[in-house]
């Protein structure tokens, strides 16, 4: 049943007749991984036959490097390709193993084809185990996933093995059967494969066996015939050996002569000095009854030739036969001295092939081990894989979790300062609301009464008058700040933007304080002498100026100055500054928060803070911003910038 593994391996070896070693060890050493998984395939087919162990070490190769490419298909084919070699060199344990894991496999990958093969070489393993009705089994499934795939290459394959297994078992008959199939399914095809050629050989020798040597004769014949081109140079000369073995035994020496003969004529033609060996043995033994001392002429070429290739099996053969010749001829002396011969290079090749079953057995323990390994190594990843993403999912879900909590106190801390400065800013109102519009209200009634009451002289009601006008005008600014304040918190603060000219809402700012500035004797000087055009709220710039100036004189003693002046350094920078009173630094922190405070000026004058918070607010909304400088005693500098805009040319232009 061996020829049946040989067969077999001879075919998955076949495709790589025309790519030579070296082409595959550099395809294996090529960057593509694809390419090196293809190449340590290629390369563990063609030395399963005869280094097993570099084919056990390719396949652990390209193995590891399908795992690592998490490539099932190659994976798959790794695994039937360590069963084939398992297999041809009697490993049936692990050919079974690899095997099975194979089809398990395609299987999964729903892979009819290569899953039809898998059980095409488990089919053949079985039966060269004996194993008869199982390798029916599995031949069945095979010829079943061959028919799915529509693979007529398979079907024919699987056909040649149920013939193998029914000649095994002794059933000539539906051997014959499934072999003929098999021979049917090659008519319509123009070539021939080594497997056709051995077809052939099984026909015949069931029909010998059956004792039909004329049929089996005929077989052999259209083998000969058919295999009469030098790409089938090897199976010719196998074929021309077996006729000639089928009338050797059939006593017929003269046709025996002639068929070995021509096998050595053509051996000599290809060039093929091992098949030259076996024929030169077949035709001594046929002469060695008639002509032993051309037999022993021919046997020493043999072992010429023999000797030149370093096969011992064959110095061996040679030897086998020349003692026998010589013990025909008497010659016991030569032909025990060729029989130790004999038995030396057998206990050698016998030492070589146990040296290499061994390693071989010892590689594909190894690679099991291996397997084992890798398949644990790759469980503990996993685990340790989920075990990392659980950890990240933990920790972003922590991370994400802080992050909201974070944003919520973040959110909460600032309502709590929104809450306050809005306290804040009611307890000022209330308390601007409470004194200085009912201070300023109350006096003006007390006064009122008072004029009613009494008698005043004229110079006497001229100065009540003028306090009355104090008091209306500071409830009036107040109104008015809180009037804008109010609205801008109820609607928010809106801009309509228009071309403004600093240059003329300053002077007309300076033009109706200058009476406000007179009455405490306070000097302003306008330094704005050029335009300075923004685009801007004109209400609004309107507001800040008079807020700024007015703020000044009030907060500026008798005899001091005020001076206003513009910086153009791409804004407009408008700064405002006396020689007043000075804010404290505690003062100024409040302004840089936005809180709001009454404050007295130089004269009593009562300032709510509203003006300020006004001022930021509409500078702000018009891309700008307000700062100051201010030492207590020395005075304070009030500025604030606007985006400098080109003038505007005049309409009509």
């Amino acid at each position: 049943m061996r020829w049946v593994t040989l067969l077999l391996l001879f075919l998955s070896v076949s495709l790589l007749a025309f790519q030579s070693a070296d082409e595959l060890h550099g395809s294996s050493n090529s960057q593509s991984d694809s390419s090196r998984v293809a190449a340590y395939l290629n390369l563990s087919k063609d030395y399963t036959a005869n280094q097993p162990d570099s084919a056990v070490e390719y396949c652990n190769r390209g193995l590891q490097l399908a795992e690592r490419e998490n490539n099932q298909h190659a994976q798959g084919l790794f695994l039937l390709q360590l069963g084939i070699i398992n297999s041809t060199h009697h490993h049936a344990g692990l050919a079974r193993k690899f095997f099975n894991e194979a089809i398990s496999v395609f299987r999964h990958q729903h892979d009819k084809e290569d899953l039809a093969k898998a059980y095409d070489e488990l089919g053949v393993l079985d039966a060269d185990q004996k194993n008869d009705k199982q390798a029916l089994r599995e031949f069945n499934y095979s010829m079943n996933y061959y028919r799915d795939a529509q693979d007529t290459s398979g079907i024919l394959e699987t056909y040649h093995g149920l013939g193998a297994v029914f000649e095994q078992a002794g059933d000539t008959e539906k051997a014959l059967s499934y072999y003929l199939r098999a021979l049917v399914q090659y008519e319509h095809r123009s070539t021939k494969s080594a497997a056709y050629f051995s077809l052939l050989d099984r026909i015949g020798h069931l029909y010998l066996k059956k004792g039909n040597t004329l049929i089996a004769l005929r077989y052999l014949q259209e083998g000969v015939d058919s295999s009469n081109t030098p790409a089938a140079r090897d199976t010719q000369l196998t074929m021309l050996d077996e006729e000639g073995s089928v009338y050797e035994r059939e006593g017929q020496r003269d046709k025996a002569l002639a068929y070995y003969k021509q096998e050595l004529l053509e051996a000599k033609r290809y060039k093929k000095p091992e098949d030259q060996v076996k024929a030169l043995i077949s035709i001594a033994r046929v002469l060695k009854g008639n002509n032993s001392v051309q037999s022993l002429q021919d046997l020493k070429s043999a072992l010429k030739i023999a000797s030149g290739l370093h096969e011992p099996r064959l110095e061996a053969s040679i030897f086998e036969a020349m003692a026998a010749v010589y013990q025909q001829q008497n010659d016991f002396r030569e032909a025990m001295f060729a029989l130790e011969e004999q038995h030396h290079l057998l206990d050698s090749l016998l030492n070589a092939d146990t040296a290499k079953d061994i390693v071989a057995l010892d590689n594909s323990y190894k690679l099991e081990t291996s397997q084992e390994r890798i398949s644990d190594l790759q469980q503990t990843n996993k685990k340790e894989t989920r075990e990392l993403y659980l950890g990240w999912v933990v920790l972003a879900a922590t991370i994400i979790i802080l992050g909201i909590f974070w944003a919520y106190l973040r959110k909460v801390r600032k309502l709590n300062d929104e809450l306050k400065a809005s306290n804040r800013i009611k307890d000022t109102l209330f308390s601007i609301i409470g004194h200085d519009l009912k201070g300023p209200a109350g006096s003006a009634a007390q006064m009122f009464a008072i004029m009613e009451t009494e008698h005043f002289s004229e110079e006497e009601l001229r100065v009540m008058i003028g306090e009355l006008r104090k008091q209306t005008e500071a409830s009036f600014d107040l109104l008015n700040a809180l009037f804008e304040w109010g609205k801008a918190q109820l609607n928010g603060v809106k801009v309509k933007a228009e071309d403004v000219n600093l240059q003329e809402f300053a002077e007309r700012t300076v033009s109706l304080l200058s009476s406000s500035a007179s009455a405490k004797n306070i000097s302003i000087y306008n330094n704005i002498q050029t335009p300075a055009w923004v685009n801007a709220d004109p209400h609004h710039v309107d507001f800040v100026l008079r807020n700024l100036i007015s703020n000044a004189i009030k907060f500026t003693f008798d005899g001091g100055s005020i001076e206003i002046n513009l910086e153009t350094d791409g804004d407009a920078i408008i700064s405002v500054k006396d020689t007043g009173k000075g804010i404290s630094a505690a003062q100024q922190e409040e302004f840089a928060k936005g809180n709001i405070e009454v404050s007295f000026g130089t004269k009593g004058e009562k300032g709510s803070g509203l003006g300020l918070l006004l001022t930021k607010e509409f500078i702000a909304a018009n891309n700008g911003r307000v700062w100051l400088n201010s030492r207590e005693g020395k005075g304070t500098t009030f500025s604030f910038s606007l985006p400098l805009i080109k003038q505007p040319e005049p309409v009509g232009v």
